[in-house]
């Protein structure tokens, strides 16, 4: 059952731990080789198949967007704030690439918000069209989690909704103490291919709520009430 959604407004402060700031800048992360994967660093040759991937409409529906960029400028943006000092402290979003060929980004995904809507660092990804239903993702976030699990800690507070801290028996964490971390994927109810993907690696349904999402139209876009499965993934364990 679909619950309320969340109201920053009204999250509560916790003591917990998150990867220590400043992240390792991008010329200083890691290049992570997998099975068929090349997982490296963003660079600003990028940009080009970035815009290929974010005017295609069947990726782009699932994203808070909703719809494909309506020019080169909108996926230059979002390069250009990955790439950026505020960026490079707020994200740790990575590009994906074939072994085969390094430069031709078919995804990217990582963290690329320091603050999710429940208030924890949120995880994304977004591939191609022509690689979905080839285990591509994933193989990505299996080597990416042990990236982030590595990022050394610090102790912090933490805005975030309480229901975060609920577990699967209804049994709350203790807010009063150190609280374990936690990292969060959202997700919509149509969106099942994605959901199973998180939970084969690791993650496990905490909560759903109702939002309005965008959605294309004939005429342009249009705002629909979904349900939002969230997950979260806890890096202190295993």
């Amino acid at each position: 059952m679909a619950e309320t959604a969340p109201v920053p407004d009204s999250f509560i402060t916790v003591r917990s731990t998150l990867p220590r700031l400043p992240l390792p800048l991008i010329s200083e992360r890691p290049l992570v080789k997998t099975e068929r994967l090349l997982i490296r660093p963003l660079a600003a040759s990028d940009l080009e198949a970035l815009h290929e991937l974010r005017t295609q409409p069947e990726v782009m529906f699932w994203t808070s967007a909703g719809k494909p960029d309506s020019s080169l400028d909108e996926a230059k943006a979002k390069l250009d704030y990955f790439l950026s000092p505020e960026g490079n402290n707020k994200s740790f979003n990575f590009a994906i690439c074939f072994k085969e060929d390094p430069s031709k980004l078919i995804g990217i995904g990582g963290c690329h918000s320091w603050s999710s809507s429940l208030g924890w660092p949120e995880l994304g990804y977004m591939f191609r069209k022509e690689v979905w239903g080839q285990g591509i993702a994933t193989e990505f976030l299996k080597a990416w989690l042990p990236l982030w699990k590595a990022l050394p800690r610090e102790v912090t507070e933490v805005k975030c909704d309480e229901r975060t801290l609920r577990g699967g028996n209804g049994v709350y964490e203790n807010s009063e103490e150190m609280v374990e971390e936690r990292l969060m994927a959202l997700t919509t109810d149509a969106n099942g291919k994605s959901q199973n993907i998180l939970k084969k690696c690791g993650f496990e349904h905490v909560l759903t709520w109702k939002a309005r999402e965008p959605r294309p139209t004939e005429d342009g876009t249009e705002m629909v009430l979904v349900d939002m499965p969230s997950f979260r993934y806890f890096p202190g364990r295993g």
